[in-house]
């Protein structure tokens, strides 16, 4: 193909004569050489004489639009006309607007100039219905939506923040019953604590049930005067029993005294008063103790009534064994 700026008049017009005399056509000519039928036809005309062939007429026989329209038939770009045949370009553009009409494209002839020439965004269009697989119809549904596409955008910023809300509210959701949660493990490792510690006090009840009415049956059966006179007889024995045993009955003494001390909290001051200062002189202990009187009095009432519930153990203890001891069959 001739480059119209790199070649100089001379190495195009032999060019065009190497393309005659090979054959080829004037359409095809005027495509790879950028020239004119009037200048291939001059060309023609200076190496072979005059002809009567009508695409051999002079410049001068034929109009520049007429060249012009042969040109767009051609499909020669109007910028390429326009230099080519030294064409204003209102002049250009309205021989190309004539070309349309001819061959019956006003309605894009229309279009052409309404837009001034301007193709590309309906390129751009073109290539977009080719890359998502749109057909004509969608896009004129889409060309219908095009006035709401601000109110679709208002809709969407509305929604996006509504979902961000939303969002923020399910994650406190989330937070909230993972902490009820954690709440009801709590209740129920308490729960089952608490059932434990019921079972157990109900097996406290029960045992100390059967003990009251274990202890019931025995004031029942003793409460006349010859069960009176058994367990008063059986107290006796167990009272000598107990005074003759020296070991029994320190350890009762002792046992009663300290249970008598844990009972009544006030004896333990007195206890402490008597033997914080033991090393002083018998003087002074004895100022000390009868200062001290009442509250000794008070102490051993105590202890004497701690021994008296010992005893009283004592012998319903031993009395019940013997009574047992009866019961049993003989081996």
């Amino acid at each position: 193909m001739v480059n119209p700026f790199e070649q100089t008049p001379a190495e195009k017009e032999e060019y065009v004569l190497d393309m005659l005399q090979r054959g080829y056509g004037w359409n095809q000519i005027t495509k790879e050489c950028h020239v004119s039928p009037n200048t291939i036809s001059s060309i023609k005309k200076k190496y072979y004489g005059s002809t009567e062939d009508e695409a051999s007429k002079s410049a001068s026989q034929i109009s520049k639009d007429t060249q012009a329209l042969k040109l767009f038939k051609e499909g020669w770009k109007p910028l390429d006309i326009a230099i080519e045949l030294d064409l204003e370009p209102d002049s250009v553009f309205q021989i190309q607007k004539e070309f349309y009409q001819l061959i019956g494209l006003d309605d894009f002839n229309q279009a052409y100039h309404q837009i001034n020439g301007n193709l590309e965004p309906f390129l751009q269009l073109i290539n977009s219905m080719k890359i998502f697989g749109m057909n004509v119809g969608q896009i004129l549904d889409a060309v219908k939506c095009g006035n709401a596409l601000p109110y679709l955008q208002n809709l969407h910023t509305k929604v996006s923040n509504e979902i961000h809300v939303l969002s923020s509210y399910r994650n406190k959701l989330h937070s909230e019953l993972n902490l009820i949660v954690d709440q009801i493990e709590d209740c129920k490792y308490s729960l089952e604590y608490y059932a434990n510690e019921s079972e157990q006090k109900k097996n406290q009840c029960a045992l100390l049930d059967y003990q009251i009415k274990d202890l019931q049956n025995f004031i029942q059966e003793f409460d006349n005067q010859q069960g009176y006179q058994r367990i008063k007889k059986e107290s006796a024995e167990q009272t000598i029993s107990i005074i003759k045993n020296n070991r029994q009955l320190i350890a009762i003494t002792v046992s009663s005294a300290l249970e008598a001390l844990r009972r009544y909290p006030h004896s333990q001051q007195l206890f402490y008063d008597l033997s914080a200062r033991w090393s002083d002189s018998n003087s002074l202990q004895q100022t000390r103790v009868h200062s001290h009187a009442t509250q000794i009095l008070q102490l051993s009432k105590q202890v004497q009534i701690e021994i008296v519930e010992k005893i009283a153990k004592n012998t319903i203890f031993f009395y019940r064994e013997k009574e047992r001891s009866k019961m049993r069959p003989l081996k």
